[in-house]
């Protein structure tokens, strides 16, 4: 027994499906219906066509002895019927005598009258013989049973009578010679099935032998050239799936090299601080020094979040359910809880509507709001203005935030996408992650979306547009 059919039968679990058993099961099971079905069918046409040549055997015989007897008695001169008939009645038969039927004692019986008495009878013939009815018929004796021909013509009667089991035994016999290539026949076939169905799913063991190469380390897509075409869309749903793991293991790797940078400063920073702060007496240097501390702390616990954020995003293993959700009113909680930082940097914060409803997640939606408004606040400059503006259209919402503080320069705009970069305009408080817009990028092709950067108010400053469909 295979170790995995043992491993199954050992923990009761239900043994795991075989094409190579189900194709056997099927192909041989299929063959031995058909062969007996074959059997069955040579047998019975060949029981009738037997049948037919013992009967035909039977019906020449009598034929032929009734015309023996007819043509003596025909010829002769009516004129002396004396010896002259049964001379000519003891030469019908001899000449019955030599018939090829006569020879087979024991399976056939015949009785030849002439006039009402016999002319010529076998040594043994059964009882009740000689009250068969004319044609073809069956007699039931104490040894046997016997298929009867009966013919009469003129003063000529013929009884013929076969042995119905010597019939059985030579049809028996005759199927048996004619049946007998088929279980040698039957034997190849089956060996040939098994061979066939090994050979047919070699490539699916190659195919499996290529599956079992793949690791972490090796995540190369499976070649369809030596694919069979039955598998083909498998296999290609197996490379698509190889391919998205692999990106989903190298942004993994990138974002985890590019954190492990990102969080070396402020956790060097911080244990600077520290060491200060250990070694100084001074309590308002300890205060100042504790207020580092803190700074510190917030922007690794702002980095660790946004990192556990944006592994969320890209793991495309979102819980949360879409469901329709008002835009509007989501701008409007999102905006209200992002006032009070705009207002203490004296930043005008304002907020254009429609009511818009869409097919969407409201958590990231919020959090796409808030990195938004939150990127505009961090940059513009005290006095400045920011407008939030949500437009409603018949296939699709749009959300935009536009701000007049420094924007970006051309070169920026091919990278400000990516993970972990700041802007050359960053704020001096050091609070940005550099995930914030990667974030919002994320969030919007979760939702197949699009964005776009367009310039800021005023004709400068930055703005960035959202393109959200209103089904997903």
């Amino acid at each position: 027994m295979p170790l995995t059919r043992l491993r199954h039968s050992l923990l009761g679990e239900p043994a795991r499906p075989s094409v190579r058993r189900l194709l056997l099961m099927w192909l041989l099971g299929s063959f031995i219906v058909t062969w007996l079905m074959a059997v069955v069918l040579t047998y019975y046409l060949s029981l009738m066509k037997v049948e037919k040549f013992f009967d035909e055997d039977m019906l020449d015989f009598g034929d032929a002895a009734l015309n023996i007897l007819n043509i003596a008695v025909a010829s002769q001169d009516l004129g002396s019927p004396g010896a002259t008939m049964t001379q000519s009645i003891e030469n019908s038969r001899e000449a019955i005598k030599g018939l090829p039927l006569v020879h087979r004692d024991g399976v056939l019986a015949y009785t030849v009258w002439f006039r009402g008495e016999p002319v010529l009878s076998s040594a043994k013939t059964p009882s009740g013989f000689t009250a068969a009815e004319n044609g073809f018929s069956t007699i039931e004796s104490a040894d046997a049973n016997w298929r009867v021909l009966k013919l009469a013509e003129g003063d000529v009667q013929v009884w013929v009578g076969e042995n119905i089991s010597y019939r059985r035994r030579a049809i028996n016999s005759l199927v048996s010679y004619s049946l007998f290539p088929l279980l040698p026949a039957f034997l190849l076939l089956a060996t040939m099935i098994w061979f066939s169905v090994s050979r047919g799913l070699s490539p699916l063991q190659a195919l499996q032998a290529e599956v079992h190469k793949r690791s972490g380390r090796n995540l190369e897509p499976i070649a369809l050239t030596k694919v069979p075409l039955e598998v083909h869309g498998l296999v290609s749903e197996l490379n698509f799936l190889l391919e998205r793991l692999r990106s989903a293991l190298e942004a993994e790797r990138r974002l985890t090299g590019d954190a492990a940078h990102e969080i070396r400063t402020p956790l060097a920073a911080l244990r600077t601080h520290v060491q200060v702060m250990l070694r100084s007496t001074d309590a308002q240097f300890q205060a100042h020094g504790m207020q580092q501390v803190n700074r510190s702390v917030t922007r690794i616990t702002t980095l660790m979040e946004q990192i556990l954020l944006l592994a969320r995003l890209d793991s495309d293993a979102l819980i949360e359910e879409c469901y329709p959700i008002d835009l509007s009113s989501v701008a409007e909680a999102v905006v209200a809880e992002l006032s009070l930082p705009a207002f203490d940097k004296g930043i005008s914060l304002s907020l254009e509507q429609a009511p818009t409803r869409i097919i969407g997640i409201e958590l990231w939606l919020k959090i796409l709001l808030r990195n938004l408004i939150g990127n505009a606040i961090r940059y513009t400059p005290q006095g400045g203005h920011i407008r939030v503006r949500i437009e409603d259209h018949p296939q699709h919402a749009v959300i935009s935030v536009q701000d007049d503080g420094p924007g970006i320069t051309a070169q920026e705009e091919g990278v400000i996408f990516k993970r972990f970069y700041r802007g050359s305009a960053a704020s001096s408080d050091g609070q940005g992650s550099g995930l914030g817009l990667p974030i919002v990028k994320r969030i919007v092709e979760v939702h197949r979306g699009a964005i776009r950067l367009a310039q800021g108010l005023h004709e400068r400053g930055l703005g960035v547009s959202v393109s959200l469909p209103k089904r997903l």
